[in-house]
């Protein structure tokens, strides 16, 4: 079949940039993964710079014994920068009045408006949604001088390392929701168990109150991934999320009865969180199978519901032997997060 010139000159740019095509909007979508991240420097010069920001940045989680960093960044030079147009993530480190093309790019992407605003503030920081494909997300700072600029990133780490990671969630979710969610299998949990979880349309349901126990298990393949919900009845449940015994006891029972693991305690890391707008409480650590040779790590949070007086344990695994683990807990992680007692409105 011959395939028109225009056609055939559309597909090698596709092929040339990493990226596919969003079929939603017809235009470019960025390829790799949310945690992959250009930072474009405005001349050699900031390398440096960069590389001294990313320090603080870029921090790490440890996967039961395996440390992977949040992000995998690469620092482009002027000459380079224009291939952060394929990442998902990107930041342009630009210095006023510099020249060149990494400043032209910036003032390029984010609006008249607020380009205007960083000049006569003399400097800032500009989010710009979606600026060369779908899925994207762009991150300008900018400041009148490289001593400045470094200021600005190093008082701004923890802040822009938020915005990156709230940004991957929204993107994941939007991403989700457009290729579909299992509508009805979301409107059987809600009305038999009165919970909410947008479930995306490629996990299936594995488990169902296995021998009365109750808990929903959902899971995704290739690698194997899941989402579990179980939960237990407690007269009072802010009590019980202060015990970290009865905690850890509620995923151990979960762990025997629907997965025929068992937990590793030397792997523990408890962490305050919030689900639903509720203090909840976040366990990351390790299992193993007692049914193969084999095991991973898991995130669980647990979640008071005090209104029917519950205890809920959202749990997440991985088994990827060999593989990155952090990609995988980040998309998790983003469909724990609308897990609610209140069904949103459609």
């Amino acid at each position: 079949m011959r395939i028109p010139a225009f056609l055939f000159s559309l597909l090698m740019v596709l092929v040339a940039a990493g990226c596919g095509l969003d079929r939603e909007k017809g235009i470019l979508m960025a390829a790799g993964s949310y945690g992959d991240i250009a930072v474009a420097v405005g001349d050699d010069k900031m390398i440096p710079l960069a590389n001294r920001f990313l320090e603080s940045f870029n921090t790490r989680t440890t996967f039961i014994i395996k440390e992977e960093p949040l992000f995998k960044p690469d620092v482009l030079g002027p000459d380079r920068w224009d291939q952060a147009k394929g990442y998902k993530n990107a930041l342009l480190l630009v210095v006023l009045d510099g020249g060149g093309p990494v400043e032209k790019a910036a003032r390029k992407a984010v609006s008249a408006d607020a380009w205007a605003r960083i000049r006569e503030s003399g400097g800032g920081i500009v989010q710009v949604n979606d600026p060369w494909s779908t899925y994207q997300f762009l991150v300008v700072v900018a400041s009148r001088d490289r001593n400045s600029l470094g200021s600005i990133l190093r008082n701004n780490a923890v802040k822009l390392r938020e915005m990156f990671e709230e940004k991957s969630r929204q993107r994941i979710l939007r991403r989700y929701r457009y290729d579909g969610l299992d509508d009805r299998l979301m409107t059987v949990l809600w009305e038999r168990f009165g919970f909410f979880l947008e479930i995306p349309a490629v996990f299936r349901q594995n488990q169902v109150e296995p021998d009365g126990f109750p808990g929903i298990e959902l899971l995704q393949g290739a690698p194997s991934r899941g989402v579990t919900v179980s939960w237990v009845e407690t007269a009072d449940p802010l009590s019980m999320l202060a015990d970290r015994e009865a905690l850890i006891a509620m995923r151990t029972e979960m762990g025997e009865r629907m997965h025929n693991e068992e937990i590793v305690p030397e792997a523990f890391v408890w962490r305050d969180a919030v689900i639903d707008r509720i203090p909840s409480v976040k366990l990351e650590g390790a299992w193993n199978s007692n049914s193969f040779a084999g095991g991973g790590p898991f995130w669980c949070y647990f979640v008071p519901d005090t209104r029917r007086g519950r205890m809920y344990c959202i749990d997440l695994l991985v088994y990827a032997p060999g593989m990155d683990k952090g990609q995988f807990f980040r998309r998790l992680d983003a469909l724990a997060g609308t897990f609610s007692f209140t069904r949103p409105r459609s």
